[in-house]
């Protein structure tokens, strides 16, 4: 069933759009300005953003990806009043506590809505792993798609129910990461003032959302146009997740420092939340650096790396070794570090490495992450790491690879 229009869009303002269908002015400043009159952000940054990110929701159709918000902090931090005004203003928005699978496919594919979730953190949960994988999976056109089988007299079919489109995420606790590396994080202070409660009866919504129709229905054509030329200075997943962004900030023509500032925080919000290496495959990194700096190629074990990556690893117990003979062996496959397989050595699976092919791999896990014609660069960096990593490195092997006995071959492995 479709929505009905009169709850989105008044039918007057209809009639007198079709007898007089000129594009609205301002609209991205008008909106902005309505923000500061409801919620406190942290940066005027964030307000530019959200505007954009709301205009968007109305092109979603022209657009190949669409970056998710995931709006963080503590309770009363205004978390769901920023769900609240984005449920005024987003195109056919739907703001939910929990959701099933069936109930996200169906009100997604019937009316290709914004689909606003407050108290995310339920989504980690071991029961909603299903849903969690569609939501990680929806940001791009063609993903996450449901498929059913129905069947009638005539036999039996494929239905194919869509969940693509612009998502919004409220937590007190940090989201799983497969879904957190397609949102732009927004991270919430307890306002310092009181602001008003965006009812829903509020004249003030209806009029936006009449100007934002009147936009998509009037630019779209001049949106996906733009699209196209969008991007060029960045690359990858952060490519996708800032297209739809810059494509808006150009349509409202944007001044071109504003631009640099909103581009300026979506890159810092990116080096939160993209899964890149983390702080002990970084340590690995480093330890293959140094065992084979001035050699070309090195053949190793796991054994020989884990001397290496743990001085104190001769002292070990036998259950410690095993986990981080383990982690190396999985972490080694898992990111292809090795050249090729080298027989055995000392009675262990041994790897043929190159500082090359090492270094090779590296650089593919440092995001490009730069503003170009906008500004200056805001590269992700990692800084030196000290030789003791949050205090203990097997702390972090033992949560990755759990507390568990592995058997000779997967260690070996």
């Amino acid at each position: 069933m479709l929505l009905r229009v009169k709850d989105r869009w008044d039918k007057n303002k209809i009639l007198s759009f079709t007898k007089n269908p000129e594009p609205p002015k301002g609209l991205y400043q008008e909106i902005k300005n309505t923000l500061k009159q409801y919620i406190e952000f942290q940066t005027e940054a964030v307000y530019g953003l959200v505007t954009a990110w709301i205009i968007a929701t109305y092109f979603h159709r022209c657009f190949h990806a669409y970056p998710f918000l995931f709006i963080y902090g503590k309770k009363q931090s205004g978390k769901s009043r920023s769900l609240d005004l984005l449920e005024r203003l987003s195109f056919n928005a739907m703001k939910v506590k929990g959701v099933s699978v069936p109930s996200l496919a169906d009100s997604i594919d019937g009316v290709r809505g914004t689909f606003l979730n407050d108290q995310a953190e339920e989504l980690s949960k071991r029961k909603n792993t299903e849903i969690l994988g569609i939501l990680s999976d929806s940001y791009t056109i063609g993903g996450g798609k449901r498929r059913v089988v129905n069947i009638t007299n005539n036999g039996r079919g494929i239905l194919e129910f869509e969940t693509y489109g612009p998502k919004a995420f409220a937590s007190i606790k940090e989201i799983d990461s497969d879904l957190k590396d397609r949102c732009i994080e927004i991270t919430m202070l307890r306002a310092i003032k009181e602001f008003p409660y965006p009812d829903a009866y509020l004249t003030i919504w209806d009029d936006l959302r009449d100007k934002l129709y009147k936009l998509l229905l009037t630019r779209w054509s001049e949106a996906r146009n733009i699209y196209q030329d969008t991007g060029k200075d960045v690359s990858h997943r952060i490519k996708e997740l800032w297209r739809p962004i810059e494509t808006i900030l150009r349509l409202e023509a944007v001044p071109v420092e504003e631009m640099k500032e909103i581009k300026g925080f979506f890159l810092e919000s990116m080096q939160e939340t993209q899964n890149e290496l983390t702080e002990y495959e970084i340590k690995l990194f480093e330890t293959l650096k140094e065992i084979l700096k001035g050699k070309e190629k090195e053949i190793l074990t796991s054994t020989d790396i884990a001397e290496k990556l743990k001085p104190e690893y001769a002292t070990m117990n036998d259950k410690e070794k095993r986990g981080i003979q383990t982690w190396i062996g999985r972490t080694l496959n898992q990111l292809s570090l090795y050249n090729r397989h080298a027989g055995k050595k000392d009675g262990r699976k041994a790897y043929e490495f190159s500082s090359g092919h090492i270094e090779n791999v590296y650089r593919r896990y440092q995001p490009d992450t730069t503003s170009g014609d906008y500004g200056e660069t805001y590269g992700l960096s990692h800084k030196p790491l000290s030789d003791n990593i949050q205090g203990d490195l097997e702390t972090g092997i033992e949560e990755m690879v759990g507390d568990t006995h592995t058997p000779e071959k997967e260690i070996e492995i």
